[in-house]
């Protein structure tokens, strides 16, 4: 490469930068997924509180696949209450929803 006075070299972004950052990214979004997974199953293997919040297994075993924080903080809020989700504790489990579109939208965005 040849330069003359006054000529700066092009700077081209190096690869590996971007394989670095997208592996991170994708770290953190390993675990940001299976934290809400692991208390679910620590809930249905040592607690009733799963059970206790929702009817049947069905519901509990979609959203431990779908909307894992918004299962695990419904399931939270039934028991710290008095057998009912009432009042300020649907605020937080609208928080759960908002923590699973944020998911979805992080995996779309690893996915591009």
């Amino acid at each position: 490469m040849t330069q003359t006075i006054g000529q700066l070299p092009r700077c081209n972004p190096p690869r590996a930068k971007r394989n670095v950052d997208a592996l991170i990214g994708a770290s953190l979004l390993f675990v940001f997924a299976s934290f809400p997974r692991l208390f679910i199953l620590a809930f249905w293997i040592f607690g009733s509180e799963l059970g206790d919040a929702y009817g049947s297994w069905i519901i509990p075993a979609v959203g431990f696949l779908v909307a894992p924080w918004t299962t695990l903080l419904y399931a939270w809020m039934w028991a710290i209450s008095s057998d009912a989700v009432t009042g300020w504790e649907w605020i937080v489990v609208a928080v759960g929803v908002l923590l699973d579109l944020a998911f979805l939208v992080m995996v779309r965005r690893l996915m591009r």
